[in-house]
């Protein structure tokens, strides 16, 4: 055994020790284990991780870690037809490498990263109280949009000046965006989009916490203004979205008088902030404008998509840069999965995004399923990059768990009123005994 190989064993023991050590705390606390993925996915970048075989971001093992900590719970869980589109998916894009359909780097994001998020919001609720959950995300994106906040004040990001890395994720996420002479602030989520998009997660789910009225509404003009700051249009559309369908639908958990004041506040700082917004996006000239374009462009890509499997002409690079033909990358969720993986889980996708849109308008909605549908102008202009692909497929498993819940909460309600109402019968006196 050579030098090299002694130490690179020597790592990989002591890289195995800490992971155990880290799963045996995991496992002593539900609540710790969440505190534990959102510190993870808060502040530390993508370009920290480990290779093993593949590379492994942080927020991966974390939340494989988390999910694996919360296993024995599977039994208590209540099962759904949603849960069955979910590992159809799975299997269908399992099967797809298999025959070599698709990529080992496309298969092993979904597999790992996506999967495990989703597995992770998927069985939380059955140990932990979903309102307790949308509370500590809250106050963990809080302190990210007042991070991002500060980034723009002061034009410093933290992440990238004290975290660095020699790795390919670091030349790819560690770089700064200006937009109009002006940073762009990203925190620790690599690119603005990501930022602003995950605190669009973060607004909706807040929204349906046990916080009073004044803390959850500081909460949220914060976390909307750390989206502001990301100057990203989507990143400002799906925050404002969340307020907005909340606002409209999330009639359990906030009051008429609370929901009305909310949608004024808010009305009332877009009205303040929209200077400030304008004068940037004028100052970057056409480059916001040829962003848009390139994104309307790459719906040609959409007569490449297979039954299953990628499409012609498609690569991808080692931090998982997808071009396909003329185009050097591809910034469309929803279509980079029809191009990686065939538009046939692709109708699967669709048919639970229609699923959870009906919710939010026959107003059964939770506050997850909400932050999942006022994702959707994401999911046409950006990606799944960074640790949005971690929260937006926590969200999801949040989404199906509490609306699961509700439903069965639903049906007991119906089945209570249908039920006739029991008749009490007074018993009959006894007869006095007869003179004699």
């Amino acid at each position: 055994m050579t030098g090299s190989q002694f130490d690179s064993g020597l790592q990989l023991a002591a890289a195995v020790l800490v992971l155990a050590v880290v799963f045996a705390g995991l496992r002593r606390s539900p609540k710790v284990a969440v505190l534990a993925w959102l510190t993870v996915i808060c502040f530390v970048p993508v370009w920290v991780g480990q290779s093993v075989v593949a590379y492994f971001p942080a927020f991966t093992i974390i939340t494989l870690l988390t999910a694996a900590s919360l296993l024995p719970t599977v039994v208590g869980i209540r099962w759904s037809y949603v849960d069955l589109f979910f590992v159809a998916i799975g299997v269908i894009a399992v099967v797809e490498y298999l025959l070599r359909l698709t990529t080992l780097s496309a298969t092993f994001d979904l597999a790992t990263a996506w999967a495990g998020a989703f597995l992770l919001g998927r069985i939380i609720t059955s140990v932990l109280d979903a309102r307790w959950i949308y509370g500590a995300v809250g106050v963990f994106f809080s302190v990210v949009a007042a991070l991002a906040v500060l980034e723009f004040a002061t034009g410093t990001n933290l992440f990238t000046t004290y975290i660095t890395a020699d790795n390919a994720n670091y030349e790819v996420w560690g770089g700064l965006q200006p937009r109009g002479g002006i940073l762009r602030a990203e925190g620790a989520f690599g690119h603005s989009i990501a930022l602003g998009s995950s605190l669009g997660v973060a607004v909706a789910l807040t929204l349906g916490s046990r916080f009073r009225p004044l803390l959850k509404t500081a909460m949220v003009v914060l976390m909307v203004f750390g989206a502001v700051v990301s100057f990203s249009r989507t990143g400002m559309v799906t925050a404002a979205g969340s307020v907005v369908l909340a606002c409209l639908f999330l009639r359990d958990s906030l009051s008429r008088a609370y929901r009305v004041g909310l949608l004024l506040l808010v009305l009332v700082a877009a009205g303040l902030v929209y200077t400030l917004v304008q004068d940037v996006f004028v100052a970057s000239g056409t480059e916001a404008e040829g962003s848009a374009l390139y994104r309307s462009e790459l719906l040609q890509l959409l007569t490449y998509i297979q039954p299953f499997g990628l499409a012609d002409n498609f690569s991808v690079s080692t931090t998982s840069e997808v071009s396909i033909g003329a185009f050097g990358s591809v910034d469309n969720a929803l279509l980079l999965f029809g191009l990686i993986f065939g538009w046939v889980p692709s109708i699967l996708v669709l048919l639970l995004l229609a699923s959870a849109v009906l919710y939010v308008l026959r107003g059964r909605a939770t506050a997850a399923t909400i932050a999942v549908v006022a994702q959707i102008p994401a999911l046409v202009t950006v990606a799944l990059i960074t640790q949005y692909a971690a929260v937006l497929w926590f969200a999801v498993g949040l989404a199906v768990s509490t609306q699961v819940l509700a439903n069965a909460e639903h049906r007991a309600e119906r089945a209570a009123l249908r039920r006739p109402p029991v008749r009490r019968h007074r018993p009959a006196r006894a007869l006095e005994p007869a003179a004699r």
